[in-house]
């Protein structure tokens, strides 16, 4: 239910470290993989880095490039 509500990310749960994964399924310069030990701690956690990412994107026109 998780996935549903964060698109964008795909979640995962281990039975053996019992610890829920979020990892991102958007570009970015790096892989992102996050984790908490609750569903609500990794949505805050992927949420935080949602935001990060959109502090740090550059502007548009410099990722399509110039007009001539």
């Amino acid at each position: 239910m998780l996935d549903q509500a964060c698109s964008g990310w795909a979640v995962l749960y281990s039975l053996s470290e019992r610890r829920f994964f979020g990892l991102c399924a958007w570009p970015s310069p790096q892989p992102v993989i996050l984790s908490d030990d609750t569903a609500e701690g990794l949505e805050q956690r992927m949420r935080e880095a949602e935001t990060l990412l959109i502090l740090h994107m550059p502007p548009a026109e410099d990722q399509l490039g110039r007009a001539a």
